[in-house]
């Protein structure tokens, strides 16, 4: 068995989501997906931690299962005692912990699930674009509501697995099988696929020149609509309109040969000018062949370029 298709057996014995073994290691939820995927292996230190969280011996988790015939029988008594010990201690001190934060920060039942995310998958395949999008739970990856263009419920059994990660694997495993390929997204996020920057010194307190440059092989329009952020406080907000025109002075659908398409943005008609402060314009996307669903709040793509006005 592969280390990968190992980490994720392992993860589901031990109910555990991506994100929260990826918080246990530190590192980034997309690192445990690439793994379990095969695409890239943890290193030793990794692979030390990830035994550990398992409890296991390095040798189980990458395959060599290895015995030594001259341990003795009370040796390996000993051992089995020992670690039997350390089991039932680590236990009850665990379950002692989850009575006292239960008693003392006792949650509501609809909290403990975690909050919900929002990820799609889109996928190119046989020359044609094809999506999954699931809101699921934090905790658990338990989906909660899922949509699509009915593509992939038609080849895949997806109905039967209740983790969301499990199936955005089972998609990009059978798209990769046949030559396809396919980018994750998270949260309404497409700032990883999409560059948006703005062009040199082009930036007043009422207008900037913004560049939207494809970095990926997916048909995306940028639409009108858009809006400004301010933070404070740590937290974003919108600046306070003067004005109800959300459009761009141009359509953004301009993109030239090398998939770039530059927009003179003037904003002052509808935040007039920008006082001193840390900004960020954001803008909706869409895929031009999005998926049909009832709940677009779930399918809804941004873009958004932060800058400074001093």
């Amino acid at each position: 068995m592969e280390i990968g298709n190992k980490i994720l057996e392992l993860r589901k014995n031990h109910n555990l989501s991506q994100e929260a073994l990826a918080e246990k290691l530190n590192v980034a939820r997309q690192t445990i997906s690439k793994w379990e995927l095969n695409e890239t292996s943890p290193d030793l230190k990794q692979a030390k931690e990830l035994a550990k969280i398992f409890n296991i011996s390095l040798d189980e988790l990458v395959g060599n299962k290895r015995i030594n015939n001259n341990t003795s029988n009370a040796e390996k008594l000993a051992s089995i005692i020992l670690t039997t010990s350390k089991i039932v201690g680590i236990l009850f001190i665990i379950l002692l912990v989850i009575l006292i934060v239960k008693k003392i920060f006792s949650k509501p039942n609809n909290q403990k699930y975690g909050r919900i995310i929002n990820e799609s998958i889109r996928c190119n395949l046989y020359g044609e674009e094809h999506g999954y999008t699931i809101s699921y739970y934090e905790y658990t990856a338990s989906p909660v509501e899922a949509g699509s263009d009915g593509y992939f419920e038609s080849i895949l059994d997806l109905t039967k697995y209740n983790d969301a990660h499990q199936i955005f694997n089972i998609i990009n495993d059978y798209v990769k099988r046949n030559n396809g390929n396919c980018i994750m997204i998270n949260d309404h996020d497409l700032n990883d696929v999409i560059d948006i920057s703005i062009k040199e010194g082009s930036l007043t307190r009422n207008s900037a020149t913004i560049v939207i440059k494809d970095i990926n092989k997916y048909k995306i329009i940028y639409g009108e609509p858009f809006r400004i952020d301010k933070y404070q406080n740590s937290t974003w907000k919108e600046v306070n309109k003067t004005g109800e025109n959300y459009g761009f002075n141009d359509i953004a659908y301009g993109i030239n040969e090398e998939g770039i398409v530059e927009i003179k943005q003037d904003w002052s008609h509808i935040y007039g000018n920008l006082d001193k402060g840390i900004y960020r314009l954001v803008k909706e996307v869409v895929f031009e062949s999005d998926i049909p669903v009832d709940n677009e709040e779930l399918y809804n793509y941004y873009i958004w370029v932060e800058f400074e006005i001093e």
